[in-house]
């Protein structure tokens, strides 16, 4: 499979083992993966370059709540 991306196939195979329902619901709109990818991020106490940056600074950055 190709992808449209800079990404390798390796780097975003984690898609291919995404359930259906979730894959069609983020296709439909009904699912905002910038935002899901947002709130992981911030989870882990990382910037929008994968930096450390601590929880409440990440937070603040990808303008998300709590940590999960």
């Amino acid at each position: 499979m190709t992808y449209t991306t800079q990404f390798t196939v390796d780097e975003v195979g984690f898609i291919q083992i995404a359930l259906t329902k979730v894959l069609a619901a983020a296709a439909r709109g009904e699912l905002d993966l910038n935002l899901l990818a947002r709130e992981e991020l911030a989870s882990r106490g990382l910037d929008t370059q994968g930096e450390w940056v601590g929880f409440d600074r990440a937070r603040q950055i990808h303008k998300v709540g709590g940590v999960k």
